[in-house]
């Protein structure tokens, strides 16, 4: 048996041969090196298991391969192979920075009594290879630390998720909870509610330690099923979870917005915008740094726009 990992990265991985290799090689790259990598292949038909293959044969990276159950099935398989002291979730199309688990182990540290870690990431557009200006969590408008009584933190975090999806967490936490639940989208937001519900507290770790690959087709451009991931959530949350009279309000107010989100998307559909060549430049410049921040060139040469 191999030395016991204090961490343990679970990947699900669908049809990701061309983006696993970055994400596992951004792993085998980090300053803390006590690690396993578990790769849950969800039904891929594309050559998954060869690109990982190719990419490493570190036997600290296992691959399981199983009939396509969705991405709450897979992360829950990979959860129960798990032998680290801490679960760390990570996306097969995201990359971590070199120091991602170093900061969050300092995190722990810091916070003792936290169970659940997290940061924010930088986005990538993953066409035109350049970096928006602002992180992906913060169209969310997060605290600047996550409130430390439990029901301020889950009154917070039914009014928005703040918690970007590759999140570090106590693996006795995410058994005691029961890992993932299938929804529509954002199955990862209802597992940080529950485990809030919990009476579980947060910790944010320092500075931006992930990179969140904007392709095409990302769940982030479907935004009537964003919309109707949250109605499921909201449902299930109000129908299942013990809250407090302030926290109920919150998701009853939630639920009713997400609904009308829903019914607002179906009449009217996702409108196609038209820019002319000095609007698009312009909006460009808005939205995406002039050259990638230092510490994500210097970790992913061949990624960012030269």
């Amino acid at each position: 048996m191999a030395e016991q990992p204090t961490f343990s990265i679970v990947i699900a991985a669908h049809n990701a041969a061309a983006t696993l290799p970055a994400t596992i090689r951004s792993v085998l790259q980090q300053t803390r090196q006590d690690f396993e990598v578990i790769v849950v292949d969800d039904g891929s038909v594309d050559g998954t298991d060869e690109a990982l293959r190719r990419t490493t044969d570190d036997p600290r990276v296992t691959y399981n391969r199983q009939e396509q159950t969705g991405p709450a099935g897979a992360r829950n398989a990979g959860i129960a192979a798990a032998r680290g002291d801490f679960v760390c979730l990570l996306d097969s199309d995201d990359l971590w920075l070199p120091t991602y688990l170093q900061a969050m182990s300092e995190a722990f540290d810091a916070e003792p009594a936290a169970s659940l870690a997290y940061t924010d990431a930088w986005r990538l557009d993953d066409s035109t290879r350049r970096i928006f200006r602002q992180p992906i969590m913060q169209t969310q408008n997060p605290p600047a630390q996550p409130p430390r009584d439990p029901d301020e933190l889950l009154v917070e975090m039914l009014r928005r998720n703040f918690v970007y999806t590759s999140a570090t967490v106590r693996r006795e936490v995410v058994n005691a909870v029961g890992g993932f639940t299938t929804f529509t989208r954002s199955e990862d937001y209802e597992l940080w509610l529950r485990i809030a519900a919990k009476g579980y507290t947060f910790v944010q770790a320092a500075g931006l330690q992930a990179v969140y690959r904007d392709r095409p087709g990302s769940r982030i451009h479907d935004p009537r099923a964003m919309a109707q991931g949250q109605v499921e959530i909201y449902g299930l949350v109000l129908g299942t979870y013990d809250l407090t009279p302030r926290a109920r309000a919150v998701a009853e107010a939630q639920l009713e917005r997400a609904k009308n989100d829903v019914a607002r998307l179906d009449g009217s559909g996702i409108p196609t915008v038209k820019r002319s060549a000095l609007r698009r430049r312009l909006r460009d410049l808005r939205l995406y740094r002039a050259s990638p921040p230092r510490e994500v060139a210097r970790a992913f040469p061949d990624l960012c726009a030269r």
